[in-house]
């Protein structure tokens, strides 16, 4: 047998949430309880048919290897978008990358812009959060700083006050990610917000990134991008999968600063991570199309507010879920840890997320992804009546 090491990265990691609760599913399955699944962010309503469609006719008789700077048009789609949607004018050639998703982008931004060996190699991320800020950083040899979000300030971020980041650590951050609308807590920053922090990151010589995948599954107010506060420092990630029903498409873009855009493009290239040109022909109408994405968002729209009803019925609170309407982050009862709480309506085949799958700040807390359909939360709900 040969003697093989492993990187000390994967020591120093749980069980990816997401294998946990399919392991729970599967045992789940197996006693023959039905399943009301609310772990996974992956909404089950079907794929618009015309990106369907347009993935089916974009497949080639010869298959070849895509480019990491991917097709003029799909680009020019981007550029679009960000402009019908913020107000937002980029250079398609210079200021955008077409992406498989935004998992991979995210995950590779440390490889492409942190040096192992510096003291300054911290990639920060607001915590509770998704895994990947953590994971990339990791296995980028990047030091991870988790920067904890409070209830008490709805889970909003604000580096410009007194003592929230101490000196010590904001000197040794080289990537701040921040993500709103946030999963998992539905938070929703505003564009002085992101003016502030984007001026806390310039004045620090910090690349400031910006996952926006849930921009467009917002409640009330459209939500902001950082783009329309901020260009130099700054990077924004997109993805198709809630917006457009792609997950499976893997399709998503980086837009912001031309020389970081053009330092990343040159990373990437040796990644093999460049989008497929099928999913690239169904992403430039997806991006160039706007009914289809409001037609999902009422749809969530809906089982946010058959929730919102049932929770104030049965006495549970709601905390911080304004924006990102796909998530509700509720406070599970006093007495329970959030572990203890999932395993709880677990019994009764409702899958939930334990916040602290979110890291330790998600402690106290339960993240509901609205992933069922309209008539699966009826009977989801019915069942939550039964575990109270």
């Amino acid at each position: 047998m040969p003697e093989l090491t492993s990187n000390p990265a994967l020591r120093s990691l749980a069980a990816y949430p997401m294998e946990r609760l399919h392991a729970l599913k599967a045992d789940l399955r197996k006693r023959g309880v039905p399943i009301h699944d609310f772990g996974t962010g992956d909404p089950i309503e079907p794929t618009p048919a015309f990106l369907r469609e347009a993935f089916l006719r974009a497949v080639p008789e010869v298959s070849q290897y895509p480019t990491v700077s991917g097709k003029p048009e799909l680009r020019r789609a981007i550029a679009g978008y960000l402009d019908r949607r913020f107000g937002v004018t980029v250079d398609a050639d210079r200021e955008v990358i077409p992406t498989s998703g935004s998992k991979e982008a995210i995950y590779h931004l440390p490889q492409s812009f942190i040096d192992p060996r510096s003291a300054r190699r911290g990639v920060a991320f607001l915590e509770p959060c998704y895994a990947v800020y953590r994971l990339g950083a990791l296995f980028g040899g990047a030091e991870p700083i988790a920067l904890k979000l409070r209830a008490e300030d709805g889970f909003l971020f604000r580096p410009d006050l007194p003592g929230r980041v101490p000196d010590d650590i904001a000197a040794r951050i080289a990537i701040l990610w921040i993500n709103y609308p946030h999963n998992p807590t539905g938070a929703q920053m505003t564009k002085d917000d992101l003016a502030r922090t984007a001026a806390w990151c310039a004045e620090r010589g910090i690349l400031l990134a910006s996952d926006e995948c849930y921009c467009d599954v917002y409640g009330g107010e459209p939500a902001p991008s950082v783009l329309q506060v901020a260009r130099q420092g700054v990077l924004a990630f997109h993805s198709l999968s809630k917006r457009s029903g792609m997950t499976g498409y893997r399709q998503g873009f980086v837009a912001g600063d031309p020389e970081l855009v053009a330092q990343y493009k040159a990373a990437r290239a040796g990644f093999g991570v460049a989008p497929h040109e099928p999913g690239q022909e169904a992403a430039r109408l997806a991006w160039s199309d706007s009914t289809h994405a409001e037609e999902r968002r009422q749809v969530f729209l809906a089982k946010r507010r058959l929730f919102m009803e049932f929770f104030l019925e049965a006495g549970i609170e709601v905390v911080a879920s304004r924006s990102a309407i796909l998530y509700l982050w509720i406070r599970v009862p006093q007495g329970m840890t959030s572990m203890d709480y999932a395993m709880k309506l677990a019994q009764f085949g409702i899958v939930i997320s334990p916040g602290t799958d979110f890291g330790d700040a998600g402690e106290g807390f339960a993240r509901l992804a609205l992933v069922p359909t309209l008539e699966g939360c009826h009977a989801a709900i019915d069942a939550w009546r039964r575990a109270l």
